[in-house]
């Protein structure tokens, strides 16, 4: 049976969740709790890939892509330090953030709903990859008050386990919940596997 293509613009983001993976090895992949961050405004995914062309007899005979890694670039409306501390590798002490000479950031998996205009969605989950550590900008406050948003960006490949590095589903507009617990079961592996 042919599933009928629907046509919706995007119009928004919601739901960026994330989870740090504990264990990825060719037996299967374990993340903590999975955790909701709120105040999303932006992103940018973008991933690598080439397309490579072997010649012979003055034309193409074959060709191949190459992908790389995927790059995603999210935007907040804030970014607590709690947050940072964990996605970042920083550590607390005494209340502080500290940021040391040598910080690795955990490998983390996530998630996040963009809404179209009929009321459906589109989620993306992305299974490994690492933050960096953003820049600090900021503007002085003048007769009107702009708020100022906060950018983190990360680099994600595929996880060793299923060689999976992207997952993707069309929400329906109605009875949703069933597609959107496979879509996370899938990414976070919380279901049991056979």
């Amino acid at each position: 049976m042919a599933t009928e293509n629907k046509y919706s613009s995007k119009v928004g983001i919601k739901g960026f969740t994330y989870a740090i993976l504990n264990e990825d090895s060719k037996d299967g992949a374990t993340y903590g709790e999975p955790k909701y961050i709120e105040w999303a405004q932006s992103i940018g995914i973008e991933t690598e890939q080439e397309i490579i062309k072997a010649y012979g007899d003055n034309t193409v005979a074959e060709m191949v892509t190459s992908t790389g890694i995927t790059t995603l670039t999210m935007g907040f409306h804030a970014l607590p330090l709690s947050v940072k501390q964990e996605l970042l590798g920083l550590e607390e002490e005494d209340g502080l953030t500290i940021q040391k000479s040598n910080v690795t950031a955990p490998n983390v998996a996530i998630a996040l709903e963009q809404t179209k205009a009929d009321g459906s969605s589109e989620m993306v989950g992305l299974t490994k990859g690492m933050f960096k550590l953003p820049g600090t900008e900021g503007a002085t406050k003048e007769d009107t008050i702009e708020f100022q948003q906060e950018e983190i960006e990360g680099e994600f490949s595929a996880r060793k386990f299923d060689d999976i590095s992207q997952i993707m589903v069309e929400i329906p507009k109605d009875d949703a919940e069933d597609v959107k617990a496979k879509f996370m079961d899938k990414l976070f592996q919380t279901a049991v596997l056979p």
